[in-house]
């Protein structure tokens, strides 16, 4: 029981610092939390406002969720 309360501190503090790269990369941009998708542990929405490139804010997404 401990080890999976660790591990939901880990993956909420990793999405957490996600989240808060994002925003200060992208001021603007918007994330909220989906229904996860498969298999996956953690989904969210970003919202993009039209002044920002959609690709460069999915790019960076995937490298941030890379790094972490």
């Amino acid at each position: 029981m401990k080890a999976a309360a660790s591990d939901k501190t880990l993956l909420a503090d990793a999405v957490a610092e996600l989240i808060e790269a994002l925003h200060q990369k992208y001021p603007g941009i918007k994330t909220k939390p989906t229904h996860p998708v498969e298999d996956e542990d953690f989904t969210i929405e970003v919202e993009v406002p039209p002044q920002l490139s959609l690709e460069a804010v999915e790019s960076e997404c995937h490298k941030e969720c890379i790094r972490l």
